[in-house]
């Protein structure tokens, strides 16, 4: 066995609203308590970046516009971008189904 405690699911929700800044966070605060899942939450805030920078690639190409036209300058690829909209649902998701399962 293991002598690492389980932290919470919700600290994938730090990825999934701040991209890979909120995965860095999340992997200085799981470092020595929960490794495994500090790890799992830089790849899902990789993910929200890739995902952010494709939207922001795609929008440009072919002009396609979100909201009212604001321009963030690439700043919200790197805050979370478009994905804040797609990864936090999942991320409650799991919990509530983590929460349904225990």
């Amino acid at each position: 066995m293991s002598s690492l405690n389980q932290k919470s699911t919700l600290y994938y929700l730090l990825p999934a609203f701040f991209a890979i800044i909120g995965g860095v966070v999340a992997l200085l605060i799981l470092r020595n308590s929960d490794p495994k899942k500090g790890r799992n939450c830089i790849i899902l805030g990789i993910i929200g970046s890739a995902i952010a920078i494709g939207y922001d690639y795609v929008a440009e190409t072919f002009e396609i516009t979100f909201g009212r036209n604001i321009e963030t300058f690439g700043i919200s690829d790197y805050m979370g971008g478009v994905s804040i909209y797609i990864l936090p649902p999942i991320v409650i998701g799991y919990y509530v189904l983590q929460k349904m399962k225990n």
